[in-house]
């Protein structure tokens, strides 16, 4: 090779991976554009001012529920997705939840509500509540109440995740710097403290909701500005994305399509973000149900808003491109 050829060679091959970054980034910036959030609706009844928690309807199309947290009246409210109208309220009776932070339904149609809120870390009462999915209507039920304790003591919880397949339940605390992932016993008592037990399993930090896909085996976690999706055999982190802004990110659902998901955000006329939906494509089989940690079997869901959250793909493709780019002109000096 000309000495003068090779003392360029190093430069050019910088200015290729420039290149490459540059385009793959204006690219990656276009998809997101093409893909990211859509704006479904607002929830603008005024009874509505800290939807905290957010639930699919499994019988009704077009519908998902809702409630408010802390200092509300014990109201789930029946919201139309496509216009955020509320077309049904259903008042829980017979107890007086102190602050209800998620709400989730099983793969039986039973909708359960996590009154499990406790910014202070002192709270005894907490509880979940049961009762049947109440659809469009007003109504009073009187749900059954399961009492629980934690390992650890009073300690704050707003995510509730339930297994649609195998019925497991579990929680994620709400810790400032790490979350924790509690079982739940595969049976609930009504007349006494239902344990939950540690799994070991670390979460995100200030998770608040968590969402199952439909077959069990992904979890989505959301925080106040990150989705973070699980694979729920394992609870090994499978990726993590950004959400788009909101005034305070409260709750999130996985729509039946298992394509998208829903977020919704505290506040008067919060709306409600559809964001697009992937799975992994070839996910490990699913092994068969067991009695122990009900998240070991209880979800699974990936969301990838955007197609953001993969800032590192670049520089793999931009590595290879240089290391293809060096090898080609490595071939032509030995030639020469």
């Amino acid at each position: 090779m000309n000495p003068r050829h090779r003392r360029l060679l190093i430069p050019g091959l910088l200015l290729a991976l420039l290149v490459v970054v540059l385009v793959s980034s204006l690219a990656r910036r276009a998809d997101g554009a093409e893909a990211g959030p859509d704006v479904v609706s607002r929830m603008t009844d005024a009874r509505i001012t800290e939807s905290s928690g957010l639930a699919i309807s499994v019988k009704h199309d077009d519908l998902a529920y809702t409630i408010n947290d802390s200092g509300s009246a014990p109201i789930v409210f029946a919201v139309k997705i496509s216009t955020g109208a509320v077309v049904g309220a259903t008042t829980l009776t017979g107890s007086e939840p102190a602050d209800t932070e998620a709400i989730a339904i099983d793969g039986d149609g039973e909708l359960w509500v996590a009154d499990t809120g406790d910014n202070q870390e002192r709270r005894t009462d907490i509880a979940l509540y049961a009762l049947p999915e109440p659809g469009p209507g007003d109504h009073s039920v009187a749900p059954t109440r399961y009492p629980l304790t934690y390992p650890s003591g009073p300690t704050d919880v707003e995510a509730l995740l339930i297994n649609p397949r195998t019925g497991a339940k579990g929680v994620v605390t709400k810790g400032l710097f790490a979350g924790e992932l509690l079982a739940l016993p595969r049976t609930l008592s009504a007349d006494r403290p239902n344990r939950a037990e540690a799994t070991g399993d670390d979460m995100p930090a200030l998770v608040t909701d968590g969402a199952m896909s439909s077959d069990g085996r992904y979890a989505l976690l959301r925080t106040y500005s990150d989705v973070h999706l699980y694979d729920a055999r394992t609870w090994q982190q499978i990726r993590s994305a950004e959400t788009p802004p909101q005034p305070q990110g409260e709750s999130i659902a996985i729509e039946r399509s298992q394509t998208s998901f829903l977020i919704g955000s505290e506040g008067t006329g919060s709306a409600l973000l559809r964001i697009p939906l992937t799975f992994p494509t070839k996910p490990a089989p699913l092994p068969e149900p067991t009695d122990d940690t009900p998240a070991k079997d209880a979800t699974s869901d990936s969301s990838e808003p955007g197609n953001s959250g993969f800032a590192g793909s670049t520089w793999l493709w931009a590595v290879g491109v240089l290391a293809m780019l060096a090898a080609i002109a490595s071939a032509a000096s030995r030639r020469t």
